[in-house]
């Protein structure tokens, strides 16, 4: 396969919002594991659910890149380097604090995969334009039920 500068835009584009699901995925299993209030439970078993979506996200973006001839990368290096995501505070998480934390990295995925999609070029591939706006679609309907439980 031969990769064009489409290509090349279209696999940079996934490849950064590959990053911050990547890492969103992982504080929200962080954050489920250490999650502590009078919503416990509830809380508790939504970042579970909401560690799965992303990881669902996480592996249709890096297939993605595969597709498109790139090579994704979710390494732990690469995340710490490269995402745009506030660190989750270690230990003991309040609810609404878990919750809070949730919604951030929720609206900054959103944000980096809208700011892609409007680029004109990433617009001419039309499989990752799609795959970005369902991401987009995903992360602001948990975004809701993180606001909802605040």
């Amino acid at each position: 396969m031969t990769t064009t500068h489409l290509d090349n835009l279209a696999t940079a584009a996934l490849q950064d919002v590959l990053i911050d699901v990547a890492e969103l995925a992982s504080q929200a299993k962080q954050a489920h594991w250490n999650v502590r209030g009078a919503t416990f439970l509830s809380v508790h078993r939504w970042l579970d659910e909401l560690a799965e979506a992303l990881r669902g996200h996480a592996d249709s973006l890096a297939e993605r890149i595969a597709a498109l001839g790139g090579w994704p990368d979710a390494c732990s290096e690469t995340l710490s380097e490269r995402t745009t995501l506030e660190s989750l505070p270690f230990g003991r998480l309040a609810t609404g604090q878990a919750l809070a934390a949730m919604d951030a990295g929720l609206e900054r995925i959103a944000a980096v995969a809208t700011s892609w999609l409007d680029n004109p070029a990433v617009g001419h591939d039309p499989v990752t334009a799609d795959l970005l706006t369902g991401v987009c679609r995903d992360v602001q309907i948990q975004q809701w039920f993180a606001r909802a439980q605040q």
